[in-house]
Parts: structure tokens; sequence; C-alpha cells
């Protein structure tokens, strides 16, 4: 009897130990995969944020761009790059009203008047009230604004306006959504600032 229980208490030691080194292999083995794990999710936070800043690079090349095109017109023409703009839409239509000036420019009505005023004070532009309603005030240039659109870096509209209309439709559609998520991610927005030209922020 007593040879029979120390069999039993010798394979039950053995499967004991065949159990212990099979643990011991197991969490050998599952350490050098969760370092493996460790490190490939450290680089990936690494990548990421590289990229991240790697896309901050393209804003900030972009938004110098704009600015020192800006400053070529101004150089230029004497006036800002939104009133060149609005010098080039009366250009292309003349005798808009100011709300179709601001349509064309989409930006506040408001906006549009005060580029209206500056550029007339300026002698840019004129304003001509229509015969048929007296209400109505149509837009025109004046040779001095004429003469300020050629002599006008282009495009005349900004370097920003003309590469995205230059986008294909669909590649539109996909920055679209991609600047909505990322202005849903940002911590202050401003929704007023769709509708005011970069010339003037």
């Amino acid at each position: 009897m007593a040879t029979k229980i120390s069999k039993r208490s010798s394979k039950s030691s053995a499967r004991s130990d065949v159990s212990g080194k099979l643990l011991r292999k197991s969490k050998a083995a599952r350490g050098p995969a969760i370092s493996r794990e460790l490190t490939r999710n450290a680089q990936q936070k690494s990548g990421h944020r590289g990229l991240s800043l790697a896309v901050l690079g393209q804003f900030r090349m972009i938004f110098r761009s704009v600015k020192k095109h800006f400053q070529r017109v101004q150089e230029r023409t004497g006036v800002s790059g939104a009133q060149v703009w609005a010098l080039a839409e009366l250009q292309k239509a003349p005798g808009l009203r100011v709300t179709e000036l601001a349509h064309a420019m989409a930006v506040h009505q408001s906006t549009a008047s005060n580029l209206v005023d500056h550029l007339q004070k300026a002698g840019l532009i004129q304003r001509q009230r229509s015969d048929a309603d007296q209400r109505v005030v149509h837009l025109s240039l004046t040779k001095t604004g004429r003469q300020a659109i050629a002599a006008a870096p282009s495009p005349l509209e900004g370097v920003l306006p003309d590469a995205l209309n230059a986008l294909p439709h669909k590649s539109l559609l996909e920055l679209q959504q991609l600047l909505e998520k990322l202005a849903r991610q940002m911590k202050v927005r401003d929704s007023g600032g769709k509708r005011i030209p970069l010339a003037e922020m």
C-alpha cells in the first residue's frame, strides 16, 4: 500500500515538474513577444508623432506661401490680397452687386461691403445705381482699378484659392472631409472664420 502511494506521489511530482517547466517556457516565450509588442507600439507612436509634425510642416508651408503672395500683391498694387481678388471679380463680371461679390468670394456681405468702401475711397471702383431700380447698386472698375489689376501678380484670387480650384472634384471632397475631422479635434474653433478672407486675418 505504501509502495502504491509512493508511486502515485512520484507521478504527481513528475507531472508538477513538467507543468512547471512548461509554464516557465511559456513565460519565457511570452517575454520577448511582449517586449516586441511594446517596441512596436512605441515605434508606431513615434511614427504617428513624426507624421503629425510632417503634416503640420505642410500647413506652415501653405500659410507662409499665402502670406508671401499677399506681400507681393501689396508691394505691387498698394492694396490687399482680398481687395485685388474683389477687383478681379469685377473685371470678370462688371456690374456686380455687393451681395453677388460676397457670394463670388465666399465672404460675409458686411466683409464685401467693407472691401468695396476701401476700394471706392482709393478710386479703384465706382458705384452706379440701376436706372430700373435706384435701390440696386452696380460696381465696376475705374481706370486706376484696371491698372492695379494689370500690376498685380497672378493668381489674382490668391495662391490657395487657385490651388484648391485646380484639384479634381474627388480630391476636394476628400480634403473637405479630412479638414472637417481636423476641425472637430481642435479645442478652439471659430466657425465665423470661414467667411473671412485670408488676407484680412
